[in-house]
């Protein structure tokens, strides 16, 4: 058990040490919401965009409410409403900077505890107009919002690759949300966060169909996936 924690720490300080934040950052923060690792010859960065909350009854929407309650009961969580974290993931591979997701980003103001992605990233010591690649799981608001705050396009290299499943894009041109359950207001805001974005973006995505190489020992899965998503989706 000793060796183990001390292996462990030494992963750790190994981890850390692999994106170093900038000396003097206005966005760094006093306990870091970031992970690093290193996984053969490619950098993995894990930067936490928040937390949104959620009904509990969101969660396994089509388990009997009875067995949803006991179970969340015996993990010692409130029935209901449970915190959901957000992450984006950056990855360095063979000369490119990949962000897989981008976080909410800033339009929902009753979700104060997301859409830290810009703040962290910087706190992080990463600097968008390094990004070369964009992969998308898939388009939910907590996926693709943060490309769209104000003044985040800007910053980004104008000849910036956006990969995403044309299955994807295809789902979203009419969403069909009859099974599956979300408070008041998200079907609109999912629906209409995700036309802004192919709307605004259009020119920059590289749609694929099969599972490829974004850059070596980097391929994203050829068909996307979603909590929320109805099962014959994806």
């Amino acid at each position: 058990m000793t060796q183990m924690i001390r292996n462990t720490q030494q992963e750790t300080n190994m981890n850390v040490n692999i994106t170093p934040p900038p000396a003097s950052s206005k966005a760094d923060e006093l306990v870091p919401s970031r992970y690093a690792l290193r996984i053969g010859e490619i950098d993995v960065l894990v930067v936490s965009d928040g937390v949104l909350t959620l009904p509990g009854a969101m969660l396994a929407h089509n388990a009997e409410p009875a067995v949803r309650a006991a179970w969340l009961n015996d993990n010692f969580l409130p029935p209901d409403a449970f915190d959901w974290a957000l992450n984006v993931v950056v990855v360095r591979s063979g000369g490119q900077t990949i962000l897989i997701d981008a976080g909410i980003g800033g339009e929902f103001p009753d979700l104060p505890r997301a859409g830290r992605w810009a703040q962290r990233l910087e706190a992080a010591g990463i600097d968008l107009a390094s990004v070369t690649d964009v992969v998308l799981t898939h388009m939910h608001m907590d996926h693709v919002g943060g490309l769209l705050v104000d003044g985040v396009k800007d910053q980004l290299r104008p000849d910036l690759r956006i990969h995403v499943a044309a299955a994807e894009v295809k789902f979203w041109e009419s969403p069909d949300f009859s099974r599956v359950s979300m408070p008041p207001g998200f079907p609109d805001a999912l629906r209409d966060t995700a036309k802004r974005f192919v709307k605004e973006y259009r020119s920059q995505l590289r749609l694929f169909e099969e599972e490829y190489e974004v850059a070596p020992a980097a391929t994203p899965p050829g068909t996307a996936w979603s909590a929320w998503r109805p099962a014959a989706t994806g």
